[in-house]
């Protein structure tokens, strides 16, 4: 860092400054200090800058899942303005499990990251107890609803399921069914489910519910969708977990001949890049991916610089229902 310094003909402290916070390092001196560590080939030392600091430049990052496209959103996004701020993600994939989730966490955590990302409020207890002992700041997101650890950057999964459910009551549907991923792997799909039932209940509607064994592949869901319109032949619409689900769905009716939506109207969640290029257009509820990551990278960095207002802890960033021709 000091062959950098003299290099650029700047202080060592700038240099660090640089490579911690380049946004708040002049332009001009930036260029000098980015040609001068080009030019020596300098790597900077990770865990040396955090055990001098307390903090690395890293922010953790624990997902679910790393194939469905609306994470991979909310992580290019929170990557892509961190990065300019001079951190750097670690990611983790818990594959919906919790204990996966607490060794992520510890092994994070021995990273001495600058801040933790979480999905969710469900975590186990040790999970928890690591957190609440530690000053890391976190921020659980993709949820709303409860107090949360410290932050909170997402929406409401019931109101996911209210809004299809009165889309759906509006249209006359009243003989429905959920189709969903397991709610012990998937506790959110749990959450649109009871918004979905309340509103439908309450308007005299029937709502019955079936959840796929394994993750959400076509085929279980064609079998899951056969023996539910073989016991309920009166059904008339489906709500889904996620969209991977309803185009399950989608495949067993025209399989079956079933038309979409005379036959049975289906919506899904998540609004997927294919929902508007299934036969017909997928209903959907768009969900604010890239919003999310942007102001978890703005919470975050605030509160680092320790100039983050309690009032804006607690984001809801709501959902927006997307009415397609399959409902």
């Amino acid at each position: 860092m000091e062959e950098v310094a003299q290099l650029a003909d700047v202080s060592p402290s700038t240099v660090s400054l640089y490579l911690r916070r380049p946004d708040e390092v002049s332009s001009r001196r930036a260029e000098k200090i980015q040609a001068a560590i080009d030019r020596l080939g300098y790597l900077p030392n990770t865990m040396a800058g955090g055990l001098a600091s307390s903090r690395s430049n890293v922010i953790g990052v624990i997902v679910p899942t790393i194939t469905n496209s609306f994470f991979s959103a909310t992580l290019e996004t929170l990557e892509r303005h961190l990065r300019a701020a001079g951190y750097q993600l670690l990611i983790g994939n818990t594959e919906f499990d919790e204990l996966r989730e607490e060794e992520l966490i510890r092994s994070i955590m021995s990273w001495n990251p600058a801040g933790l990302v979480l999905t969710g409020f469900q975590h186990t207890r040790k999970s928890l107890s690591l957190l609440t002992q530690s000053d890391i700041p976190v921020v659980e997101m993709w949820d709303y609803g409860k107090q949360g650890l410290d932050m909170v950057v997402g929406f409401s999964h019931q109101t996911i399921g209210r809004l299809v459910a009165e889309h759906m009551v509006h249209k006359g549907y009243r003989h429905t069914a959920f189709l969903s991923t397991n709610f012990q792997r998937d506790v959110r799909a749990a959450d649109r489910y009871q918004g979905f039932r309340n509103v439908m209940e309450a308007a005299g509607g029937q709502v019955q519910l079936r959840e796929l064994v394994g993750r959400s592949n076509t085929e279980e869901t064609g079998q899951l969708l056969r023996d539910l319109m073989a016991e309920r032949p009166d059904i008339d619409a489906i709500c889904c977990s996620n969209d991977m689900v309803a185009l399950g769905v989608m495949f067993e009716c025209q399989r079956q001949g079933w038309s979409i939506p005379d036959r049975v109207a289906i919506a899904g969640f998540g609004n997927q890049d294919f929902t508007a290029s299934t036969v017909p257009p997928m209903t959907t509820v768009d969900p604010p991916r890239e919003e999310i990551g942007r102001h978890i990278a703005r919470l975050l960095l605030a509160r680092l610089k320790n100039d983050l207002p309690d009032a804006e802890k607690q984001l809801d960033l709501g959902v927006r229902l997307v009415i397609r021709e399959s409902s």
